[in-house]
C-alpha cells in the first residue's frame, strides 16, 4: 500500500523530496507558504543555477553538530554523479565552468521548470499560500497537517519540513520553518547568516569598487588559522566581499556569535611566499631606480590598492621590503559583530536543527515519520553550488526514506 507523504515548503529540498517520494510510489502533497515554488532556486548561481560541484567533499561543508560524520554519509549516498544523474533524467544537460555544473541553458528558469514538470508527471499536489502551519499526531500515529487554507488538517503518513533558513526572505526563506520544528522539542542552533559579505573594524572605503585575487585566512585571538580560502577579493567601505569572502563566512559568524574575537588576514598577493615577493620587489626596484613605490606597485595591483599599501610605507627606510610585505601579504582584519546582524546580504544561513537531532535518512529521531532537509539543517557550504546540492541530496534521501524506501 502506496504511504502519504506532506513535503512542507517548496524550494529545492522540498520539490526534490517530494520527486523523490513520488518516484518510490507515495502520493505526495505540497504545502508552500508563498504564491509559486521554487522562488530561491531563482536567484542561485546569479541566476544560472550551479547546481552541483564535481569537487563534492564534505570538506567543503561547515557545521557545529556534525559529530557522527552524517554530512559525508549524506554525500556518499547522493554524490555528484547522483545529482548529474538525476538532473539528466529531468532532461537538464549540464555545462562545466571551473568545476560549477550548470544548466547548459545558464538559466536557473531551466532548472524549475524542468522540476515543475517532473511535479507535474508524477502527479504531485501543490497548494500554495499556506500560512501558519502545525503539526499533530492523530490516532494511530498518523501526522495530521493544518494551516490557513487546512484549518481541520490533513492526516498524512510521513510528514517532510523543508522550510528553508533565513536568508533571502524575499523567496520564503523567514525562518517559520524554525518555529515549527522547535515546536516538536527539537533542539536548533543559533541562526546566524552564511556565505555573506566581513564587516571589519577598519574603513575599506579608498578600496571599494576594485576586485583582485587574494587568499584569505580566518585566525582566532590565539592565531590559529581555523579556515583558510582563496578566490576573487571585493573590498567595499565596511569590510570585505568576493568568493574567497563568503566561503568563511560562515565560521566567522559561528565564532562571532560565540563571543570570540575572529580575524581575517589577507594575503593579496597569493601567488608567491614572503621570501619570493620581497625579491620580485627587490628585482623591480633595480629595473626600475627612477620610480617611487606606487610606480615599483604598477603592473601588479589595481591603482587604489596601490594607494592603500604604499601611504603608510617609507621606501627610504631598509626595513620597507619588510614593512610592505606585513601589508601585501599578512594585513589582518578583525571581524565585526556587526556580521551577525544582517541576514539580507546572506547567500544561505548557518546553523539550524541540530545534526544529533536527526538520523541517516534525515528523519527526526524523537519523531518517527517527520524529517528535515536542506537549509533548515546546520550545514552549510561554500560557494559553488555545494549548498543546493545539500539540499538536492537531504531531498532526495528523505522523500524516499518517507515513502518506504530505506535503500
Amino acid at each position: 500500500m502506496s504511504r502519504n507523504v506532506a513535503v512542507i515548503g517548496a524550494g529545492a529540498s522540498g520539490i526534490v523530496a517530494a520527486i523523490a517520494a513520488a518516484r518510490c510510489g507515495a502520493s505526495v502533497s505540497i504545502f508552500e507558504h508563498t504564491d509559486s515554488i521554487g522562488s530561491k532556486i531563482m536567484i542561485t548561481g546569479n541566476g544560472k543555477c550551479n547546481y552541483t560541484n564535481e569537487d563534492i567533499r564534505p570538506e567543503h561543508y561547515h557545521s557545529g553538530t556534525d559529530e557522527d560524520g552524517l554530512i559525508a554519509s549524506i554525500l556518499e549516498r547522493f554524490g555528484y554523479e547522483d545529482c548529474t544523474g538525476f538532473f539528466g533524467s529531468l532532461g537538464i544537460i549540464g555545462k562545466n565552468r571551473r568545476g560549477g555544473i550548470y544548466p547548459y541553458t545558464d538559466t536557473a528558469e531551466s532548472v524549475r521548470s524542468a522540476l515543475k514538470l517532473e511535479l507535474k508527471r508524477l502527479g504531485v499536489e501543490i497548494i500554495c499560500g499556506c500560512r501558519n502551519t502545525g503539526l499533530e499526531r492523530a490516532s494511530g500515529g498518523d501526522i495530521r497537517v493544518k494551516n490557513d487554507l487546512v484549518p481541520d488538517g490533513r492526516v498524512f503518513d510521513a510528514v517532510i519540513l523543508s522550510c528553508g533558513g533565513k536568508a533571502a526572505r524575499k523567496t520564503g526563506s523567514d525562518g517559520s520553518g524554525f518555529e515549527l520544528v522547535r515546536s516538536l522539542g527539537v533542539v536548533t542552533t543559533d541562526i546566524f547568516p552564511a556565505l555573506t559579505p566581513l564587516p571589519v573594524k577598519e574603513d575599506l572605503s579608498m578600496l571599494t569598487g576594485i576586485r583582485c585575487d587574494a587568499s584569505l585566512k580566518l585566525i582566532n585571538e590565539k592565531g590559529r588559522v581555523i579556515e583558510r580560502s582563496s578566490g576573487e577579493l571585493q573590498p567595499y567601505d565596511k569590510g570585505l566581499s568576493g568568493i574567497c569572502a563568503l566561503d568563511i563566512s560562515g565560521n566567522a559568524c559561528r565564532r562571532t556569535g560565540a563571543g570570540e574575537r575572529v580575524f581575517v588576514e589577507c594575503d593579496f598577493y597569493p601567488g608567491t611566499d614572503d621570501e619570493g615577493f620581497k625579491r620580485m620587489m627587490a628585482d623591480r626596484r633595480e629595473a626600475f631606480p627612477e620610480r617611487d613605490l606606487t610606480g615599483l606597485l604598477t603592473g601588479i595591483f589595481p591603482r587604489k590598492l596601490i594607494r592603500y599599501m604604499a601611504h603608510p610605507i617609507d621606501i627610504r627606510k631598509d626595513s620597507w621590503p619588510d614593512d610592505l610585505k606585513d601589508i601585501v601579504k599578512h594585513h589582518r582584519y578583525e571581524v565585526s559583530r556587526d556580521i551577525l546582524k544582517d541576514m539580507s546580504r546572506a547567500q544561505t544561513s548557518a546553523g539550524g536543527v541540530s545534526l544529533g537531532e536527526i538520523d541517516c535518512n534525515c528523519m527526526l529521531r524523537r519523531e518517527q515519520d517527520i524529517y528535515v532537509t536542506g537549509e533548515m539543517l546546520d550545514v552549510d557550504g561554500i560557494c559553488g553550488g555545494y549548498n543546493l546540492h545539500f539540499a538536492w541530496a537531504t531531498g532526495y534521501i528523505a522523500g524516499g526514506a518517507a515513502a518506504g524506501d530505506n535503500s
